[in-house]
C-alpha cells in the first residue's frame, strides 16, 4: 500500500548509479521525494579506505583488522521509496547523513559503520532485516579554533552526536550488536521482528518512549551511561535486559511485558522506576544489584506471584535502607500480597480476608480503624433491632453500649454482671457482647500497633 500510494504521487525515479557516481565523485547528495531503483552497494566504488582495529565481543578481546571506507560528502536521501537494497556496511560517513521519512523496500546493512556527524532516520520505514550491527553514532573531538582532526578509531571521542530513529519502522530484524551510541531516540518505533541491541553503549540518553518491540528484544550486557528512558513501551516476546548496566536514572513507567522478561545480574546504579507497568508472564531479577534511593514498583500489576514477591522485597529493602518508610510499607503489602497468592487456597483464601483485607499486612492503621467501626456500627444495629437491651430507648443508647463494649473489655463484665445496674442485656445476647468484644478488642490493639508501626518510629 505504501509503494502504491506514493507512486500515485508522481515520484521522480533515480538510478542507483547516479548516486554511487556521484558519491565517488564526492559531490553532495541530496535528494527528496523520489524513487531510487537497484542495489546501492558502495563496495563497487573507488574510495578512500583506512585500517582500523577493533576488538569484537565475540572475539573475546582480540582485535580485527578491518578496512573502512570513507565518505566525505553530505547524504540524504528523504521522503523516499529505495526499491532495492541499501548495502553502506564498514563506512566512515565524515558528513551529516539523512533517511528522513524514507522507505528501504530492500535489505539494509549499515553494519560495522562510523557516523560521525549524525545519523537521522526519523519516521523512516524499514520493510526487511536492516543491520546496525558494530555501529557507532558519534562525531570526533571538537576543538574550538583548530584545524580537524585527522579521524582514526582512537580519535572518535569527545562531543557526541545524535542519533536519531524517532518513529521507526522495522518490519524486520534490526540488529545494533556492539554498537556505540551517544544520545539515542527511538521513541514510537516500531520493531517487528528480532530487536538486538547486545553489548552495545549509549554514552548519552536513551529515549524508547512509546516503542513497540513486537519480536524477541535483547539489551545483554549493554552499558548505558546517560538516562534511559522505555516509559509505555510495550514488549510483545521475550525481553531479556541481562548483564546490562545502567549508569543512571531508568524509566519503565507505564510498560507492558507480554512474555518472560530478564534483568539478570544486572547493575542499577541510580534509581529505577516501573510505576504503573505490568508483567504478563514472569520477571527475574537475579544477582541484580541495586545502588540508588529508588525502586520503584508502585501501582504495577504482576500476574506471576513470585516475581511480584521477589520484585517488590528488592525495593521494600532498598527503600527501608534509604529511609523512605511509606514506601517501604506499600512494597512490603505487595510483597507479602504476592506470598499469600503462592499458598493452598484453603490458606490464600482466609488469608486475604482476615490478614490482608482487614489488617492490611500491618501497614494501614486508617483501615484497621475502618473495619473497627463497621463492627461497632453493625453490632448497635443488631441490638436495636432486636430491642436485646433493657433500658436502651433510641438508636444513640445501642451504638453507645456497642462502642464501649467493643474498646473496653471490661465493660461487658459489668454488664452481664448479676448486680449490674445499669443496661441489662437478654441472655443470648450477652454471648453476642462477648464475641464483640473479643473482635473490637483484637483489632482496635492491632490499630494501636500499627498506627506506632507507621507514624512513631
Amino acid at each position: 500500500m505504501a509503494d502504491e500510494s506514493q507512486e500515485t504521487r508522481g515520484l521522480r525515479a533515480v538510478c542507483a548509479s547516479e548516486i554511487l557516481a556521484k558519491i565517488e565523485k564526492g559531490d553532495p547528495v541530496e535528494y527528496d521525494g523520489v524513487i531510487i531503483n537497484g542495489n546501492l552497494d558502495l563496495k563497487s566504488l573507488d574510495l578512500c579506505k583506512t585500517s582500523l582495529e577493533r576488538s569484537f565481543w565475540f572475539a573475546r578481546g582480540n582485535d580485527i583488522s578491518e578496512i573502512l571506507q570513507i565518505i566525505a560528502t553530505p547524504l540524504s536521501i528523504k521522503n523516499s521509496q529505495i526499491k532495492d537494497d541499501i548495502i553502506f556496511d564498514n563506512i566512515i560517513f565524515r558528513c551529516p547523513i539523512n533517511f528522513n521519512g524514507s522507505i528501504f523496500n530492500g535489505e539494509a546493512n549499515f553494519a560495522g559503520s562510523y557516523f560521525e556527524n549524525g545519523a537521522v532516520f526519523e519516521y523512516s520505514r524499514f520493510i526487511k532485516p536492516v543491520s546496525f550491527s558494530f555501529s557507532k553514532f558519534r562525531k570526533p573531538l571538537n576543538l574550538k579554533g583548530s584545524k580537524p582532526i585527522k579521524i582514526g578509531l582512537s580519535q572518535v571521542e569527545g562531543k557526541f552526536e545524535e542519533a536519531n530513529f524517532r518513529g521507526c519502522q522495522f518490519q524486520g530484524d534490526v540488529k545494533f550488536i556492539e554498537s556505540v551510541f551517544g544520545p539515542a531516540d527511538f521513541s514510537n518505533s516500531r520493531f517487528a521482528g528480532h530487536a538486538d541491541f547486545k553489548v552495545s553503549v549509549f554514552e548519552g540518553f536513551a529515549n524508547f518512549c512509546g516503542s513497540k518491540f513486537e519480536g524477541i528484544t535483547e539489551f545483554w550486557d549493554v552499558q548505558f551511561n546517560g538516562f534511559v528512558f522505555f516509559t509505555e513501551s510495550f514488549f510483545c516476546n521475550e525481553t531479556a535486559f541481562s548483564f546490562c548496566k545502567f549508569n543512571d536514572p531508568v524509566e519503565f513507567s507505564l510498560s507492558k511485558f507480554l512474555q518472560i522478561t530478564r534483568f539478570y545480574e544486572s547493575c542499577f546504579n541510580k534509581d529505577v522506576e516501573f510505576r504503573g507497568s505490568s508483567f504478563k508472564k514472569t520477571v527475574t531479577f537475579g544477582r541484580s544489584e541495586f545502588h540508588g534511593e529508588i525502586l520503584s514498583f508502585r501501582d504495577t500489576v504482576f500476574k506471576d506471584p513470585r516475581s511480584q514477591e521477589d520484585a517488590c522485597r528488592r525495593a521494600k529493602n532498598i527503600l527501608e535502607k534509604n529511609g523512605d518508610r511509606e514506601e517501604a510499607g506499600y512494597h512490603f503489602y505487595r510483597e507479602m500480597e504476592g506470598k499469600r497468592k503462592q499458598k493452598p487456597w484453603h490458606i490464600r483464601c482466609p488469608e486475604y480476608v482476615f490478614i490482608q483485607m482487614i489488617f492490611g499486612y500491618g501497614v494501614h492503621p486508617l483501615r484497621l480503624i475502618a473495619w473497627w467501626s463497621i463492627i461497632v456500627a453493625t453490632f448497635a444495629a443488631f441490638y436495636w433491632i432486636g430491642s436485646g437491651i433493657n433500658g436502651a430507648t433510641n438508636f444513640f443508647d445501642y451504638f453507645k453500649f456497642s462502642l464501649a463494649t467493643a474498646i473496653a473489655p471490661g465493660y461487658i463484665a459489668t454488664i452481664i454482671s448479676p448486680g449490674s445496674t445499669g443496661y441489662k442485656l437478654a441472655a443470648f445476647y450477652q454471648a453476642v457482647a462477648i464475641i464483640e468484644s473479643i473482635f473490637g478488642t483484637f483489632l482496635w490493639a492491632g490499630f494501636i500497633a500499627t498506627f506506632a508501626k507507621k507514624y512513631m518510629r
